[in-house]
């Protein structure tokens, strides 16, 4: 099993990018009327007026003024949330300066390809090109081609083996034949934490809401779902310590966690979130049993 902790996300870092903000930013000489929207770059937020009137009340600095509705468009791709995507019409093109990495994880893809090209420093020579398709499952049988309607695209894609260049640049390209969305681009460096065996289980956390009124109707209201991982692991004792402070250091931290090589188990097995739960048995004398429970976000 293989852990991708992300780097951070500097605004100095994005090199550029093709998404344009939906709302415009700020400016202290316009009035703003109630439900108004704006962004500001400088804090990477989009703010939506609570009431007006609304002139010369900074959004970030405002709370009687202005209430913070999420990221901006551009920044999206950023933040700790899934749910929160960054759109473009067409394609998405999106450079960042990342440095040192061998892995990048697009998480939340809506396209039907999406590319990565790594390149020593701004203009420098290719180093890593990779293209993923997120199209769906191809049909296993006739019946499946000419009735089955649900073509269950693939929404994560792990670009690995990346050689890690200390001057590196990631230009992410996201292709649809609408608008293209990404809920997260991730980058960072992988490391291994243990095999895991066989019987590990996956599922979802599910955040919809069931109505019954006094009249026993029922009603549903779909929200969104969080996905779920357990699974246990074997270690070799000399990586115990290693690993164990890697564990520790990732507390109430979202990252990249790849249970299975298996690209038939993608959906299971790969899981953008936070560990919940750790426990190591020093059960045999060269080997060291852990189970681990990781649920992800929204």
């Amino acid at each position: 099993m293989k852990v991708i902790r992300p780097f951070d996300m500097a605004s100095a870092m994005l090199v550029s990018t093709s998404a344009v903000e939906t709302n415009a930013e700020y400016n202290a000489a316009t009035t703003y009327a109630l439900d108004a929207r704006c962004t500001m770059a400088s804090t990477m937020r989009t703010y939506q007026c609570i009431q007006g009137p609304n002139t010369g009340h900074t959004p970030n600095t405002s709370p009687l003024w202005w209430t913070d509705i999420g990221p901006s468009n551009k920044w999206a791709m950023f933040d700790s949330q899934v749910s929160t995507t960054t759109t473009a019409p067409l394609t998405l093109t999106v450079t960042v300066a990342t440095g040192l990495i061998d892995t990048v994880a697009l998480v939340g893809v809506v396209a039907q390809t999406a590319q990565v090209v790594v390149r020593d420093g701004p203009g420098g020579p290719i180093v890593y090109d990779s293209t993923l398709s997120f199209v769906g499952d191809i049909p296993t049988d006739w019946y499946s081609y000419f009735f089955y309607d649900e073509t269950s695209p693939r929404s994560i894609g792990i670009y690995e083996n990346i050689p890690p260049y200390l001057t590196a640049n990631v230009t992410v390209t996201l292709t649809s034949g609408t608008d293209a969305e990404l809920g997260a681009m991730l980058f960072g460096l992988t490391s291994q934490i243990g095999t895991a065996e066989h019987g590990a289980t996956a599922g979802i956390i599910d955040y919809s809401r069931k109505t019954t009124s006094a009249a026993g109707v029922t009603t549903f209201e779909q929200r969104a779902y969080s996905k779920r991982l357990s699974v246990n692991l074997v270690l070799d004792r000399t990586e115990m310590n290693r690993v164990q402070r890697l564990l520790y250091g990732l507390r109430a931290t979202p990252a990249v966690w790849i249970a299975s090589e298996d690209t038939t188990l993608e959906e299971a097995g790969i899981v953008y979130g936070f560990y919940r739960d750790f426990t190591a048995t020093i059960a045999y004398p060269n080997y060291t049993l852990y189970s681990l429970e990781i649920e992800g976000l929204i």
